[in-house]
């Protein structure tokens, strides 16, 4: 093939990765997007608490800190856990079936409703302010120390 047949391709091919080649997915609208960015922020920080448990002995780590070595893997959600704006029960172990309490959620959910992560540590719900009040919340340390 020559050099021009060869670009053509090339150029082909980089222009359908440009233009949505994406597996048959549409994109998201903005609204939706930015919703889906925040729940994979809860969502990450079930993982972090995940992987702790796995490594220490199904033990509940107490501060945000603890969750550091798996920064790398998860940097979103260690950053919002460690910044404050996913608060986290502290020392609250993970309850199979416990999809009715709450162990961690988005600052704002108290005041706004938001994305909150339940004990059983898979389920991740969207709250509104009144069904976040009286959803019960894990026992734990309370505590949201860094």
């Amino acid at each position: 093939m020559a050099r021009g047949g060869i670009r053509l391709t090339c150029g082909l091919m980089v222009g359908l990765l440009l233009t949505g080649c994406n597996s048959g997915q549409e994109s998201l609208p903005p609204d939706d997007a930015a919703e889906q960015v925040r729940r994979n922020s809860v969502e990450e920080v079930a993982e972090l608490l995940r992987l702790y448990k796995a490594n220490h002995s199904n033990k509940a780590p107490a501060k945000a800190s603890d969750l550091a070595s798996y920064e790398v893997g998860f940097p979103s959600g260690f950053a919002k856990v460690k910044q404050g704006s996913i608060v986290v029960i502290w020392s609250t172990p993970f309850v199979d079936g416990a999809s009715d309490k709450i162990i961690a959620y988005e600052k704002e959910a108290p005041e706004a409703g938001g994305y909150v992560l339940m004990q059983d540590g898979t389920t991740v719900k969207k709250l509104t302010t009144e069904a976040f009040k009286t959803a019960p919340k894990a026992a734990g340390s309370g505590s949201t120390a860094k």
